[in-house]
């Protein structure tokens, strides 16, 4: 199997996946010498290392020289937090996507902050140029109605879930979520991978504990947010 089939695949297994996120190629080394199957990016800590604010103040020419790096240092899968796409412009957009597929790149997360209609429209836009070009990327795209602090924002989730996955999602990445309650009711109700942000509230035992079984839904992600020492 290539990086992106296991990638794939690691999403839809019997037991969580955890994929802990790099913010350069010596804590990428070590996430994969500490054995975990595949590494992801953190936005954050990559613009923190590099003495930027999170947010897409990091240039997206910066971010391809530490995603290049680490991806010709490690030999896992990689997947990449690219926020928001790092443009409004659809052409741009897929150019950035397709710098990402010739590093090798297995995956994204593309953020919804700029709200549902421009999302949508990107994300409609990379699935169809992945589909145009005959590549494959894993799509999961990150919703934040908790973390913008939305009216309803289960229902939100569970409404753009579906959105989302109409449009070509491959995952489902749920920012802020306050219980594992919340988890349980959106794990139920969609059908593709879960991905959440990995804390004490939230470890493997806790979601084996409230039932959570990848039968519902096709696997759970916790993603390990870290962030560069000084």
């Amino acid at each position: 199997m290539n990086h992106f089939e296991i990638f794939h695949q690691l999403h839809h297994q019997k037991k969580p996946f955890i994929l802990a996120n790099a913010w350069n190629v010596k804590s990428a080394q070590l996430i994969e010498e500490a054995g975990f199957e595949a590494v992801g990016t953190s936005s954050g800590a990559i613009a923190s290392s590099l003495g930027y604010e999170d947010g897409e103040k990091l240039p997206f020419n910066e971010l391809l020289y530490i995603v290049r790096r680490i991806k010709a240092c490690t030999s896992v899968p990689l997947s990449v937090d690219i926020e928001r796409g790092y443009s409004d412009n659809l052409s741009v957009l897929s150019d950035n996507i397709q710098k990402l597929i010739d590093i090798g790149v297995s995956g994204l997360n593309i953020e919804d902050t700029q709200g549902e209609d421009i999302f949508l429209r990107k994300l409609e836009c990379i699935k169809n140029y992945l589909i145009k070009t005959n590549q494959a990327l894993f799509i999961n795209a990150r919703t934040d109605g908790f973390l913008q602090k939305l009216p309803s924002p289960l229902e939100t989730t569970l409404k753009r879930a579906k959105l989302y996955q109409n449009t070509g999602a491959d995952g489902l990445f749920v920012t802020a979520v306050p219980d594992a309650a919340t988890i349980k009711e959106i794990t139920s109700s969609v059908s593709m991978p879960v991905n959440i942000v990995g804390t004490s509230k939230f470890s493997i035992e806790t979601l084996t504990s409230i039932g959570v079984s990848p039968d519902q839904y096709g696997g759970v992600t916790l993603q390990g947010h870290l962030r560069p020492s000084n």
